[in-house]
């Protein structure tokens, strides 16, 4: 249950088309059940109307969600949270500077296929049966990716591939999954652009020359989320829909805070004081925001907020900054400067 006691109000005027968002933004905590796995966790996310209008933007013109903004203020859970409204797979895959387009398509092994090379003197088995599927393999056609594009005659023999994320039973006959391409500024600067085939036609080639189609009715979001720490190709640019999130204004971060948190105080007195919390933590992390930006250093982001509101209520400790605990607690979580910069600061 949720109260709106000192929250404010968060009001939408734009309902979305192309998925199931609720009418005041709000997407509670759920728990789904994987097949074979753990039970997956989404954390509760709140939508404003840009959000709520730029998301379908790309539903709408089938382009990629191109979303950026600072480290911490919720890139990629937004595409975990729309592959949750809409019941669809999701796939992550989070990019680093050795991360190639083979990486995210198809990889041939070839460590295992010279083992079998030595093992079977030299008569090893056809070249698909050591092909990896990437998470586009997977989007595109689960079924050709599963069986590791084997021909349909070889399928009782292939050694059958794992969906390397989390599968949601659908009621269509084509399954539709979302992919998370994160931190996309961080890969090799040819990435983008050797992506732009991939993301125009949906399709790439496989290591024996033949090509991998979409499977046409089959539909696919791909978010790709950009910290900013280097400019990305124009005709890359072109090719997405654009969500730049900014660091919250504090009534925000009181509002996310609450929705974080407001399972496990259930009754309205629990609740005005989980928000006189929140609010006094929230006062203290926005002076340490703006202290950050105005000596230059590194701004602490809204998952920094919630390990510090998790921790203060775990451990006990209120928000008080004259109490030398907190301020323990505050540099270890928030602020997490090296004492020598607090000092020439001060």
């Amino acid at each position: 249950m949720f109260f709106t006691t000192d929250m404010g109000n968060h009001e939408m005027n734009y309902t979305a088309k192309f998925y199931p968002l609720p009418s005041d933004g709000v997407c509670g905590r759920k728990t789904v059940e994987s097949d074979g796995r753990d039970p997956v966790t989404i954390d509760p996310y709140i939508f404003d109307d840009e959000i709520a209008i730029t998301v379908d933007a790309a539903f709408a013109t089938r382009r990629p969600l191109l979303i950026s903004g600072p480290p911490g203020c919720g890139k990629s859970r937004l595409a975990e949270t729309i592959a949750d409204l809409k019941g669809w797979h999701y796939i992550g895959k989070t990019l680093t500077s050795r991360t190639r387009i083979e990486d995210l398509t198809v990889e041939m092994d070839h460590l295992r296929r010279l083992h079998d090379a030595h093992k079977k003197e030299g008569n090893i088995d056809s070249d698909w049966a050591y092909y990896m599927p990437g998470i586009f393999w997977w989007a595109l056609n689960s079924k050709t990716a599963k069986n590791r594009g084997a021909p349909p005659e070889h399928h009782e023999k292939v050694e059958e591939a794992s969906f390397p994320g989390l599968e949601r039973r659908q009621e269509q006959a084509v399954e539709s999954t979302v992919i998370l391409l994160d931190e996309i500024d961080k890969a090799e600067p040819d990435l983008p652009n050797d992506l732009l085939e991939l993301l125009d036609r949906g399709s790439f080639d496989l290591p024996n020359g033949q090509k991998e189609y979409r499977d046409k009715a089959k539909a696919i979001l791909t978010v790709i989320t950009t910290n900013g720490e280097r400019e990305l190709p124009l005709a890359f640019l072109r090719r997405c829909v654009h969500l730049e999130l900014t660091q919250p204004p504090k009534e925000a971060l009181i509002r996310i805070a609450v929705c974080h948190f407001a399972e496990e105080h259930t009754t309205e007195s629990e609740h005005k004081q989980l928000v006189k919390k929140i609010s006094a933590i929230v006062e203290q992390f926005d002076k340490c925001r703006r202290q950050a930006k105005q000596d230059d250093l590194r701004v602490p982001g809204t998952s920094e907020l919630l390990d510090a509101i998790r921790a203060s209520i775990k451990l006990k400790i209120p928000a008080d900054p004259d109490n030398h605990i907190w301020e323990y607690l505050q540099r270890a979580i928030i602020s997490k400067h090296p004492k020598k910069l607090e000092s020439a600061d001060e």
